[in-house]
């Protein structure tokens, strides 16, 4: 379910924390980064810091077009720049690519791959990517179906293996989703006996899995906020921020 306020899913964030200034990109309109190539004047005045990262947005920006031939590692490239940026692969962080999940219902198996898993002891982050906006446009919901579902399959992975520090127990983790430039973020949780219904089958009515997304789906932010808006940058920064500090506390 869409929340209006990301307190819902965060704590505020400590005013003790220092933000990372070079992630604001100077302020750079989305404009301004579609013409951040190499040697243009809008690069000549940012500092290295900036000047990585609007390298990265402009591929992106650029790959977003329609006419564009899709090469979704400009998105990887994006989104595990922000993640080292912000020391998501530093101890006591650990940062893994491609891991696969899976569910099952009755005898029915089905596997998801997430881009990205940050991990801390018992707590992750499931960080996935779509890439390319436009594959997402005549789908219903954005694509929020298929994101529970690699949610699910993740939550009943940690809750199914016999290895991890989860197993047979509740499941609470966050997630994120990127696509394009564009970040919405995710708590859910699935009580263990949820979980453990699926091998019956599908779960009872009494039973359910909560997940919470912001921003909320709208007419502004349908597909989360965009990185490469100015007004945005600053409140993905945040929950950057928000997030790496709730698995520190997990």
């Amino acid at each position: 379910m869409s929340v209006n306020s990301a307190n819902e899913i965060f704590d505020p964030l400590s005013e003790k924390i220092q933000i990372n200034n070079d992630l604001l990109v100077s302020n750079l309109t989305r404009q301004d980064l579609l013409l951040a190539i190499p040697e243009s004047p809008i690069l000549k005045k940012l500092n290295n810091g900036e000047k990585s990262l609007a390298k990265y947005l402009n591929m992106v920006i650029i790959n977003e077009t329609p006419i564009t031939t899709f090469q979704g590692t400009f998105t990887d490239s994006l989104v595990n720049y922000l993640l080292v940026e912000l020391k998501f692969n530093s101890h006591p962080f650990m940062l893994k690519l491609q891991s696969d999940f899976n569910f099952s219902v009755f005898n029915k198996e089905v596997s998801a791959k997430a881009e990205f898993i940050v991990s801390k002891g018992n707590a992750q982050i499931l960080i996935d990517d779509d890439k390319h906006i436009h594959r997402l446009r005549n789908c219903r919901e954005n694509g929020e179906s298929l994101m529970s579902a690699e949610i699910l399959a993740c939550a009943f992975t940690n809750f199914d293996n016999g290895l991890s520090p989860t197993a047979g127990r509740s499941q609470m983790f966050y997630a994120m989703r990127v696509i394009g430039t564009k970040f919405t973020f995710y708590k859910a949780f699935m009580s263990d006996d949820y979980l453990r219904s699926l091998y019956k089958g599908f779960p009872p009515d009494n039973l359910s899995a909560t997940i919470f997304r912001f921003p909320p789906i709208n007419m502004k932010t349908p597909y989360g906020y965009d990185y490469a808006d100015k007004n945005h940058r600053s409140l993905i920064i945040d929950l950057l921020y928000r997030l790496r500090e709730c698995l520190l506390k997990m």
